[in-house]
């Protein structure tokens, strides 16, 4: 099975989180997401689509638009240090706000391939300043784990954890970074987590079944898929990956029974099995190779 890496699970995330976040944070975009890898389950029970709140509803996050859009306008005017300004101090107004500290890093930082050191120093001075802006925690560790400082993101999560500890995506991103960690036990303590504060997410219950298949409960992580399945019938990832975890189990013929209707539903996956050391064991089965032939 091909993971994604935690980069890539994080960046997925962040278009999610707003939905399971709080009032303030309820977001001003509507955006789709695409499969993020053949391992994970990256879709939602939404079909990937986040539609748009009636800002209205919520007073909060209409002068949260004014200010983002205020702010915006001053940056493009080239006036950064002003426009700095009202980032900073809608840190104050809106200490969960995701957006606004993206923006001001955006802002502050020209990112570059070389860049992501000196932008977690932004962070950690902003920090210092702001130290229960859950906003600040969650963006530096998303620089953190993308850098490949996963330990200290993970000092971040628990941070964030302790601030927010019924926010279901804390738990998904706790998953992550321990899966990177190959910490796949404790992993699978965290995606249980998340599942029980949210249990209508697919690709967290494909999360779930991708550690438990590492740790060799193949049971359990087939119950985690299925149920990720029910969520999203109409995802061959979801199909594919259960089709690994029957192999790994021993059940060839399940394993080809999805792994044909995987395939029908996403061609790629043919080339994908023929080199994936989960069905290792079929790889001089015939009727393996006569499925990815």
């Amino acid at each position: 099975m091909k993971t994604i890496s935690v980069f890539n699970s994080i960046l997925t995330l962040i278009l999610v989180a707003v939905c399971w976040s709080d009032v303030s944070a309820k977001t001003l975009v509507c955006s789709k997401t695409k499969e993020a890898g053949l391992k994970a389950q990256t879709e939602n029970g939404t079909n990937g689509l986040f539609c748009e709140k009636n800002i209205s509803e919520f007073p909060q996050v209409d002068s949260l638009k004014i200010q983002l859009q205020e702010a915006e306008s001053l940056a493009k005017q080239g006036k950064t240090e002003d426009a700095s300004k009202i980032y900073t101090r809608m840190m104050e107004s809106f200490p969960n706000e995701k957006e606004v500290v993206k923006q001001w890093l955006i802002l502050n930082m020209k990112r570059t391939p070389t860049g992501e050191e000196e932008a977690i120093q932004l962070m950690n001075d902003l920090g210092k300043l702001h130290p229960a802006n859950t906003a600040i925690i969650f963006w530096r560790m998303f620089l953190e784990a993308e850098h490949g400082h996963n330990e200290d993101a993970m000092r971040d999560v628990e941070k964030l954890i302790e601030l927010q500890p019924d926010t279901a995506v804390n738990w998904v991103l706790k998953g992550q970074i321990l899966t990177e960690l190959k910490r796949y036990e404790e992993a699978s303590e965290a995606f249980n987590k998340a599942t029980i504060l949210d249990p209508k997410r697919a690709d967290v219950w494909g999360m779930k079944a991708g550690v438990l298949a590492k740790i060799g409960k193949f049971d359990e992580a087939l119950i985690a898929a299925n149920k990720g399945i029910e969520l999203m019938p109409g995802s061959p990832v979801g199909i594919y990956n259960r089709a690994c975890m029957y192999s790994l189990k021993g059940d060839k013929a399940n394993a080809l029974t999805d792994l044909k209707r995987a395939i029908e539903m996403n061609p790629g996956f043919k080339q994908h099995a023929k080199t994936d050391e989960d069905f290792k064991s079929l790889f001089d089965d015939e009727d393996f190779k006569n499925l990815t032939k």
